[in-house]
């Protein structure tokens, strides 16, 4: 796999040490490329402005900054509150190990969001998106660049608001949600609740002034 970045400010030398301001760790970019069709040409420098390719580096994300400085970083790509939710089955339970790690690939690239919920003893991911189309897009691409055949099934939500980053189970537990609301986290392990409709998010609310409900992660300002 190949993490496209932009040269922002400073210079790029091959092999040079940065922070990866996600994870906070310390990693060095030795295979640095441009790509050029099928042919891809070492780079050893780097300025601002020029987009090169990292190879080996599974780990970054959309979004994320590299510098040689930890306390640098940049914002990060908004992400919207989801209103479409789908159980994703594995259609070929031979073709798992496809399924899996072409999942987990597009959850890297943000394209959507995968939700666990708490109580959960089925191994089905819970796909969270802004629509419905985000969906057919992820079942394509798992088909035709994974060979992984996958089948949708609608979840019965509508409606998700993150919870305060620090909330923890034994929190939930003492909530009495609308019927068919449940708790969960989303992929950064943030409790989120999820509802029904939105007129069941609104009756929560406000009957819960206290809790700081939000349409956006704790990590992102609400606009």
């Amino acid at each position: 796999r190949i993490a496209y970045i932009r040269i922002c400010s400073g210079k790029f030398e091959r092999d040079m040490m940065v922070y990866h301001s996600r994870t906070g760790k310390k990693v060095r970019l030795a295979s640095s490329h441009r790509l050029f069709g099928k042919e891809r040409e070492t780079v050893n420098e780097a300025f601002p402005g020029d987009i090169i390719g990292l190879v080996g580096h599974a780990d970054f994300g959309i979004g994320d900054t590299l510098s040689t400085d930890k306390a640098t970083s940049f914002h990060e790509i908004p992400r919207f509150t989801p209103e479409s939710f789908s159980y994703l089955h594995n259609s070929d339970t031979g073709k798992f190990k496809q399924f899996r790690q072409g999942l987990e690939q597009l959850l890297q690239e943000g394209a959507i969001q995968c939700l666990s919920l708490k109580g959960s003893t089925i191994a089905v991911p819970v796909l969270a998106a802004v629509g419905p189309l985000q969906f057919d897009v992820v079942q394509f691409r798992l088909e035709s660049e994974y060979n992984a055949v996958s089948r949708l099934e609608p979840a019965p939500w509508q409606v998700m608001r993150w919870l305060p980053a620090e909330f923890s189970e034994e929190e939930m537990d003492k909530l009495s949600p609308p019927t068919g609301s449940r708790f969960g986290w989303d992929s950064e392990r943030n409790p989120v609740l999820l509802f029904a409709s939105g007129w069941a998010a609104s009756y929560f609310e406000q009957n819960n002034g206290v809790l700081n409900l939000s349409k956006v992660p704790p990590d992102q300002k609400e606009s």
